[in-house]
């Protein structure tokens, strides 16, 4: 089936994304980043079990392929799968379409909340779809500071993806590109947030 590139409703230009991308350069704390690895397959599930983590937002698109894809990869299918096998509770966070995940057989999508970054749409995943009510010991995986990063002001840990290639516009590919360059500079990564035990591979 062809990528659908026409915009969903919470995708496109939303004050709530202007207005976190304009505080970013300003505000190093809304960069505390959890981890930054160089593809999902490299999110150690053994290290966020570690961590104490409990639960798992995942960005889909740029971060589990690229952006509008319906085809995953077998390897990222059965990461998402594993994450679930170990006792985690998973769900997809997309701003974009909701209706083309069948791979993942029963993994919960989040549906009608507040668009990625509004700290009240983590809230109501982690709630409704993920059953935790303490952000702390809940992840957002993503690869965009501006939109998944929202995390961080929910209270939750982000492990910031490097983004998978695929076509996105021009205007969503150039802030997203600065706001990680905002986070590589300020190089807020908490450090005190990781267990000794924690093997992730910190991909820079």
């Amino acid at each position: 089936m062809a990528e659908d590139t026409s915009p969903a409703p919470r995708e496109g230009l939303k004050w709530v994304k202007v207005a976190r991308f304009l505080a970013l350069p300003f505000s190093p704390g809304r960069l505390k980043t959890y981890r930054r690895v160089k593809r999902f397959e490299d999110v150690s599930v053994d290290g966020l079990l570690a961590d104490g983590i409990e639960g798992v937002l995942l960005d889909v698109d740029g971060t589990l392929g690229p952006h509008h894809t319906r085809t995953f990869s077998d390897s990222v299918v059965t990461h998402v799968k594993l994450m679930r096998a170990v006792g985690l509770k998973v769900a997809l966070f997309t701003n974009a379409f909701e209706d083309r995940f069948e791979q993942f057989g029963d993994i919960p999508v989040v549906t009608n909340v507040p668009p990625k970054p509004d700290p009240e749409g983590f809230r109501t995943a982690m709630r409704e779809y993920l059953k935790l009510d303490d952000p702390a010991k809940v992840v957002m995986v993503g690869d965009n500071y501006i939109t998944d990063g929202g995390a961080i002001d929910a209270g939750m840990q982000f492990i910031h993806v490097k983004p998978v290639p695929g076509k996105e516009n021009a205007f969503h590919h150039t802030t997203r590109y600065l706001a990680e360059l905002f986070a590589r500079a300020w190089r807020p990564v908490a450090s005190s947030a990781l267990s000794s035990k924690t093997n992730f591979r910190a991909g820079v």
